[in-house]
């Protein structure tokens, strides 16, 4: 991930997460050292100022006591305040014993698609258990975001 400089007019969002479908597979299982690889697909539901659905990628690297780290790749398709459209994210977390996993996320560069062409952005996320929701799973994330200048031209 990188850090690309800001614009003066920055924006902050803050959106609920519902995990609306979780496929976990182990790709290598448990060895020697205590570590495994897991592959978990999900698909979310973004409600508040980020509305829209997401479609992820993880690659867990987890250990005996279910703590551990991930590294995510997902498009994210619907509206941020207001403005329609899609982007990519990268985001890498860690997860503790209890299953609360936390991490970053950042804005892939010229992902952005419709009215969201030209944004970046980071955000914090969490997720945590919820035996009240389908999948197990609810999360939440805060993310700040920008149009790069050079794509403003002409709005």
């Amino acid at each position: 991930m990188t850090n690309a400089p800001k614009s003066a007019d920055h924006v902050n969002a803050v959106s609920d997460v519902a995990v609306t479908r979780y496929d976990r597979d182990v790709r290598s299982k448990t060895d020697a050292s205590g570590l495994s690889i897991v592959e978990t697909r999900l698909e979310e539901a973004f409600t508040g100022d980020l509305v829209g659905v997401g479609h992820a990628t993880h690659l867990r690297v987890e250990r005996q006591n279910s703590s551990g780290t991930l590294l995510c790749y997902e498009r994210i398709e619907g509206a941020l305040h207001g403005r329609r459209g899609s982007f990519l994210l990268e985001a890498s977390g860690e997860m503790n014993t209890n299953h609360y996993v936390h991490g970053r996320w950042e804005i892939i560069p010229a992902s952005g698609t419709g009215e969201l062409s030209g944004i970046r952005g980071y955000a914090a996320f969490m997720a945590k258990p919820d035996p009240n929701s389908q999948t197990g799973w609810k999360a939440s994330t805060y993310l700040t975001y920008w149009f790069e200048e050079a794509m403003r031209i002409g709005e």
